[in-house]
């Protein structure tokens, strides 16, 4: 595991309630910790395909060099959004442990 989640597990076990809420805490942690970033890269890819095909159909003269860039775009666009589904998920796992600390201390 990670030093976050271990600590994010650690401020879970110090909050006063019910264990159903901690439960659920530590799910929605573990969730954030395992995050792969597939939706949002699938979303990116979608995307990407469907403006490369506009791009090449609304291109007056064709040119192959087009369906290259158009292939590469889209799989730069599927790993840039994986990377950033990935680190969403780390900052939504950070912003978790920083909102239990200050809960903690209240």
């Amino acid at each position: 595991m990670s030093r976050t989640l271990d600590e994010v597990f650690a401020a879970i076990a110090r909050l006063p309630g019910d264990d159903g809420e901690k439960l659920r805490l530590r799910d929605r942690a573990r969730r954030y910790h395992r995050a792969c970033g597939c939706a949002l890269g699938g979303a990116f890819l979608i995307i990407a395909i469907l403006a490369s095909v506009s791009g090449l159909a609304l291109a007056d003269p064709f040119r192959w060099r087009w369906v290259a860039i158009g292939i590469a775009g889209v799989v730069c666009a599927g790993f840039l959004g994986k990377a950033i589904g990935i680190g969403w998920a780390r900052a939504r796992l950070g912003l978790m442990h920083r909102l239990l600390v200050r809960r903690i201390a209240t």
